[in-house]
């Protein structure tokens, strides 16, 4: 038995470390709270339970002995318990205390570092937490020390204007006023260069630069890191991607959503994977023999690709295969395959024109594919006689989303931009989840099909992509951007 305490860092899922996302891949119980980004669970296993121990809405969050408590009753119990917390356990994380309650009952911990703020959410910003003649000492301080600092009986706020260097004070948004005035009291200058950075290492970090004598003005907001010292001055500016900033859900599939919302946050978004369905085969509607006999076999989607060697042995498909587009046929391609046709738009509507330009009369024609796709290649293989076999392989239903309860809360500090929607199908599954009102919110939908669903589900109109592929969802949250900006 072991409890690993874990830092989520801070920033998006991006920037965890490889032990940390091997830690949680095998936990048994996973003990997490508000300041981690949600996505992460979505690392765990299937089996394992999740311990929400943050703020709620209207109500306080659980206190540190009752974590404690919580994280000795699990290891007493469990052989693989992970605490996750943001940033680094042992800075400012209190995980000081709960290896400490932890050693006391005999429970074995260990420890998993997580990037913290003062070094990468500083870093991201522009501002080094130590720069050659500059600030060659770096000291980390709270400014939420659980007392108010005019009572403090310790010379804190004097040794921390002796040292010099970059001082940088975590948790110190809510006094910023009380700070700059200790700091000046104990011979601080008033024109010492300061860097604030507010979500640090998100895409919607924001940085501040002011004067100490200044701090008190500038209404800073939690999450926030306050960089006192002259590094903040060197006026370094990082490149940010051409999506700064956007707040995007996305609505598709596991693992495509947590792998589309990664390449987004490349470019400069804060992304939420949102894999609300699940893929459920339906191997009743399987004919091994109709593939392996018909003149031509359609793919519409990667998912039912990836079904094919589960139904037949792929040597046995005898007929000429028409993909619906790029995505599909590099999935045909991984298995060995090679379409004979991709249709002229990986749209339904371009996948019906192909049909009907390349399928004979007296032909037969099979559709393997989603029990819920479009019917227009089906409609445009009967026009032109084709004989039309439909093979409904698996369906999308509804899946379990960890940590549900706190991306509302997410989305209420940061906003939500736009949703994108894979399929109807997930359309259906958001309503469900977080209700038909949208307001503010631009739904983009992959294709006409799923367009149709969210102007039937959610009664707005939606964005659609020219080209249902990431390359065309990059294109059209970019243009997203240029208009927002």
């Amino acid at each position: 038995m072991t409890v690993y305490l874990t830092g989520a860092g801070c920033g998006g899922p991006r920037w965890i470390t490889e032990e940390a996302k091997e830690r949680i891949s095998l936990a048994e119980h996973l003990v997490y709270d508000r300041l981690i980004h949600p996505d992460l669970l979505q690392l765990a296993p299937k089996t394992c339970r999740f311990h929400y121990v943050g703020k709620r809405k209207d109500s306080h969050s659980t206190s540190q002995d009752d974590i404690c408590r919580l994280l000795v009753e699990l290891g007493r119990i469990s052989d693989r318990v992970v605490r996750l917390k943001g940033g680094d356990p042992f800075v400012f994380g209190r995980g000081g205390e709960e290896a400490l309650a932890l050693q006391k009952e005999g429970i074995p911990w260990s420890y998993v570092p997580g990037v913290t703020a003062a070094v990468s959410g500083l870093g991201a910003a522009g501002v080094p937490l130590t720069h050659r003649g500059v600030a060659e000492t770096a000291t980390l301080v709270t400014g939420h020390r659980g007392k108010d600092l005019a009572e403090e009986g310790d010379r804190l706020w004097q040794r921390m204007a002796e040292v010099g260097g970059t001082r940088v004070i975590y948790m110190g948004a809510s006094r910023a006023d009380s700070i700059a005035e200790k700091l000046m009291e104990e011979g601080e200058p008033g024109e010492r260069s300061c860097s604030a950075v507010r979500w640090g290492g998100w895409g919607r970090q924001e940085r501040s630069d002011f004067r100490l004598d200044d701090m008190r003005n500038m209404g800073l907001r939690s999450p926030t890191v306050i960089a006192v010292g002259e590094s903040s001055a060197l006026g370094l500016t990082p490149v940010s991607g051409p999506l700064k900033g956007l707040q995007i859900g996305i609505v598709r599939p596991a693992p495509e959503s947590w792998k589309t919302a990664r390449i987004l946050e490349n470019l400069g978004a804060d992304c939420y994977s949102l894999p609300l369905v699940n893929l459920r085969k339906l191997e009743k509607n399987w004919n091994e023999e109709a593939i392996g006999n018909s003149d031509w076999l359609v793919l519409t989607s990667p998912r039912g690709v990836s079904l094919l060697s589960e139904v037949t042995d792929l040597r046995k498909i005898g007929g000429r295969i028409i993909s619906i587009g790029p995505g599909t046929s590099k999935a045909l391609y991984d298995i060995g395959i090679h379409p004979d046709l991709e249709a002229e738009s990986p749209t339904s509507e371009g996948l019906a024109d192909t049909v009907e330009k390349h399928v004979s009369y007296g032909q037969s024609i099979l559709f393997f594919r989603n029990e819920r796709a479009s019917d227009l290649p089906v409609q445009a293989a009967r026009r032109v006689g084709a004989t039309v076999l439909i093979s409904s392989a698996y369906r999308m239903e509804r899946a379990e989303l960890p940590g549900e309860d706190i991306y509302p809360l997410c989305w209420d500090e940061s906003g939500l931009d736009c949703v994108v929607f894979g399929s109807a199908a997930m359309v259906e599954a958001w309503a469900a989840r977080f209700g038909r009102s949208s307001e503010g919110i631009i739904p983009v939908a992959w294709g006409t099909h799923c367009a149709e669903a969210i102007r039937e589900t959610l009664s707005m109109e939606p964005e659609v992509m020219g080209d249902p592929s990431i390359e065309g969802l990059i294109e059209c949250l970019t243009s997203l951007q240029r208009r927002k900006e």
